[in-house]
């Protein structure tokens, strides 16, 4: 991938450039009362710079390269300097002499005399000139004094970003591309969705399993599509090591942000239902796989993992069901409340919410671990529309669980959208 140019830079630099005129005796004779910022050329600079002002003037710059050298020979103050560079840089873009922007733009940079908008403008041509050739070691030299001059340039950041990126230096990215969503924020404008995809991209390839959960909750909060979901949940999935049971939580909620995608998906899910004794929820997570065809026919007649799941928990299901009220009472009679979070979740497989939350809540009262219980009834509330008090139950969840109660919050709060047309 190559940075496109800058292409209103010529124009710019043209418009700052300062005119040489010709010598007076207000070059050798300055009065007291003159501007301290004025230009201070040398009168042999001035005399040099003419045949140069006048041949660029015309627009002639076969001349005007001509009558570069004896200028730049006789530059001798930072003025000269600035000004016969920037001259220089003006004649190499309007000749697409690239071999020359490099060194004008050195020259421009060195001689501390450039303004700092256009100082911003000439460093981030030079990054982006010296990136296109490879040379990544002049890019990040050119974007990182960007990126110092102006802490809330985002582009500059991510630009810095992606050459650190290239040069194997994950760790110093990320921050660069935070440092464009902070600026984003401060400005009170909405964060470009590249931006957090990029974030987490760079977290997922590097490793950072924090980094991927923080960057891909605030991709769903802004984006909460279900291709978005598929992202964000998935790479949390893939970077940490999840138990089983926070796994089926994920799941839970890729099912209802329409995230799954795929038969690998459904028979994950599916398996894992079954295998923690909940038939019921394995058998509807397979029939909702057929019925958005995720998963058909042809893929229960080859896959026999997947057809196994999905005759096993059919034959379950209904001894299943007829042993739920009974299980119901008994959980409420026990001492303590394990039993009642385990058919609390049987409620919930069934798609039977209020059932579900009111036996979380017996759950909670007979001391079950408070930070699963209150999980899965913000599972089951939001899931029932209530939406509020799902936020309230997902707010008490501490531990290895915090995070998926982090993503369920946002579905509460959000919901989830349909995928973006072209989305994958």
């Amino acid at each position: 991938m190559k940075f496109a140019s800058t292409t209103a830079l010529a124009l710019s630099l043209a418009l700052a450039a300062v005119t040489v005129g010709a010598a007076s005796p207000a070059i050798a004779k300055k009065a007291p009362a003159e501007d301290p910022n004025k230009p201070k050329f040398s009168p042999a600079f001035v005399a040099a710079a003419q045949p140069l002002q006048k041949a660029m003037t015309a627009k002639d710059y076969v001349a005007a390269k001509a009558a570069l050298p004896a200028a730049q020979a006789a530059a001798s103050t930072d003025d000269d300097k600035y000004q016969v560079s920037l001259m220089a840089l003006i004649i190499a873009q309007s000749t697409n002499d690239t071999a020359a922007e490099g060194p004008a733009a050195d020259g421009v940079i060195a001689s501390g005399k450039a303004p700092p908008e256009q100082l911003a403008q000439i460093l981030d041509m030079k990054g982006r000139i010296a990136y296109n050739a490879n040379d990544l070691r002049g890019a990040d030299a050119a974007f990182t004094q960007l990126v110092q001059l102006q802490p809330q340039n985002g582009d500059a950041a991510v630009l810095l970003a992606q050459v650190k990126t290239r040069e194997g230096h994950t760790a110093d990215a990320l921050p660069l591309v935070d440092q464009a969503i902070q600026a984003k924020k401060t400005a009170g404008q909405p964060v470009d969705e590249d931006l957090y995809r990029r974030a987490l991209s760079i977290a997922y390839d590097g490793k950072m399993p924090s980094a991927v959960i923080k960057y891909g909750q605030e991709l769903a909060d802004a984006y909460p599509r279900a291709d978005i979901w598929r992202l964000a949940l998935q790479t949390y999935r893939d970077t940490s090591k999840l138990d089983t049971q926070t796994d089926l939580d994920l799941l839970r909620l890729m099912r209802a942000t329409n995230a799954l995608a795929g038969e690998r998906d459904y028979y994950d899910y599916a398996n894992t239902a079954l295998n923690k004794g909940f038939p019921g929820e394995a058998k509807a997570v397979i029939e909702q796989g057929m019925s958005s065809n995720m998963v058909d026919n042809k893929s229960l007649a080859t896959s026999k993992a997947l057809a196994e799941v999905k005759q096993v928990a059919g034959s379950k299901i209904a001894a299943d069901k007829a042993d739920l009220p009974n299980s119901d009472k008994r959980a409420r009679a026990s001492a303590d409340g394990k039993q009642a979070l385990v058919i609390g979740d049987a409620y919930l497989g069934y798609g039977e919410y209020a059932k579900a939350a009111d036996l979380y809540k017996v759950a909670l009262q007979k001391g079950a671990d408070a930070n699963i219980v209150n999980l899965h009834l913000g599972e089951a509330l939001a899931q029932g529309g209530q939406k509020p008090a799902a936020v309230q139950a997902f707010a008490l969840v501490q531990g290895p669980a915090q995070p998926v109660a982090a993503y369920w919050t946002i579905y509460a709060n959000k919901g989830s959208a349909p995928a973006a047309a072209g989305a994958k």
